[in-house]
């Protein structure tokens, strides 16, 4: 079975980020390096309203710092 995707996103032509559905509020936010093919970050986040309708503004706010973050080394 595939995993829901929520939200995807590629920065820099070099780094794909999902978020996936784990339950009806969480989902895994994952950023994959495919240069190197590495693994830069996985965590479970929080998603407002069941993101039923698509992401919240929000979240998608707070993801994208995150990834940020995690690209530039901080």
């Amino acid at each position: 079975m595939t995993a829901e995707v929520i939200w995807e996103s590629n920065l820099d032509n070099r780094y794909d980020c999902k978020v996936t559905r784990n339950s009806e509020y969480s989902g895994q936010l994952k950023v994959l390096d495919t240069q190197t093919k590495e693994s830069l970050y996985d965590e479970e986040v929080f998603l407002s309203h069941g993101a039923f309708f698509g992401p919240d503004a929000a979240d998608i706010a707070d993801w994208r710092d995150k990834i940020v973050k995690v690209v530039d080394g901080e």
